[in-house]
């Protein structure tokens, strides 16, 4: 019984040692250290010194990082390019479909906190003389270190493996009159080595208040293109031209599928086009395409349940950004399947 108690009272003074030892081990743990060993993680300083730009690709978003600290993102597929987002130290720029406006609050802080991790190629190097060290934080079975910074309204959370010292979690944190609570979790997934530099293959996107996250896969790396000199402050979009009439409306193809039984057709026009040519709900229209007439409607928002029917043909706002969609049917698909490509032209006249 006396030997079962020493062994019991051995184990638990082992135990206590190697708490105490843990817990001296974080007191002597600086931010600088943190840093340091999250930058070795990432390849060493001497491989990512060799780094001047890099480029990733998420479908047909490509992102453009100098490590200087400008980043630059750009939608479409090539040689359509229909959105241009520029983030630099003082301002975010975005022009889609030549419509050039300026992010402010919030929406602009988020862009340069995520320019910032992604210019110093996933690593806390640009951060380290603002970064607060808070200890260790558990997430199920795994121990993260916690540092924490502010950026213009935001207070951002980074999360470091205990172990590999790579970045694994980034919380975003603020508050939005307009929209309350603002928090939005970055959870980056394993890391990919490209050319003896380290970054994350994946993140996950999720933000408090809505029902789900969404998954961004990191492929096509490419480090020190040959960029242009003005690349990283030009603003340029590629989506063709538009001419105005009264009644009328000529642009130009930007995208194209076939999708349940549907053609749709991706226009460069916007709102503002549609209203300046002064096209109205319910207005029986005239298209031109690849030397076709076709009769459709025009509908400025969602079409009533039970209007569109099978063949139907119509003009319609793409609710997920600022130009139109033209969706035709089956039929139609095949016959303008051979003649189908970018910056076709196109017109629409009111009948």
């Amino acid at each position: 019984m006396a030997e079962r108690r020493v062994k019991f009272l051995f184990v638990g003074l082992i135990f206590f040692i190697c708490s105490l030892l843990l817990m001296y081990s974080q007191s002597m743990l600086t931010v600088s250290k943190i840093v340091e060993k999250n930058i070795q993680a990432a390849g060493g300083k001497e491989n990512l010194a060799k780094v001047k730009n890099y480029s990733f690709k998420n479908g047909f978003t490509t992102y453009y990082m100098s490590t200087k600290g400008m980043m630059k993102q750009t939608e479409g597929k090539e040689p359509i390019i229909t959105e241009v987002i520029l983030v630099g130290n003082s301002k975010v720029k975005r022009n889609r479909f030549n419509n050039v406006t300026e992010f402010t609050g919030l929406e602009k802080s988020t862009f340069q906190c995520l320019a910032q991790l992604r210019c110093s190629l996933f690593t806390l190097a640009t951060f380290k003389d603002k970064l607060k060290f808070t200890g260790l934080k558990n997430f199920g079975p795994k121990k993260y270190y916690m540092l924490t910074t502010h950026m213009d309204g935001l207070e951002v959370e980074f999360y470091l493996d205990s172990e590999e010292f790579t970045l694994r979690r980034m919380v975003l944190n603020g508050f939005d009159p307009s929209q309350g609570k603002y928090e939005v979790n970055h959870d980056f997934g394993p890391y990919q080595d490209i050319d003896g530099a380290k970054i994350p293959s994946s993140w996950f996107n999720s933000q408090i208040g809505t029902t789900r996250g969404s998954s961004f896969a990191i492929s096509d790396v490419k480090i020190n293109q040959p960029l242009g000199e003005n690349f990283f402050t030009k603003l340029d979009v590629n989506v063709g031209k538009v001419k105005i009439q009264k009644g009328a409306l000529s642009g130009n193809v930007v995208e194209f599928r076939f999708r349940r039984g549907r053609l749709q057709i991706a226009t460069n026009w916007t709102d503002e086009f549609i209203k300046k040519a002064g096209f109205q709900a319910g207005d029986k229209l005239i298209l031109q395409i690849g030397g076709m007439d076709l009769e459709i409607d025009f509908y400025a928002s969602q079409p009533p349940r039970g209007t569109i029917k099978p063949g139907a043909k119509y003009v319609i706002p793409n609710f997920r950004g600022e130009n139109y969609f033209i969706i035709l049917g089956k039929e139609e698909n095949e016959q303008l399947s051979e003649k189908l490509e970018s910056l076709l032209p196109i017109r629409i006249k009111r009948k």
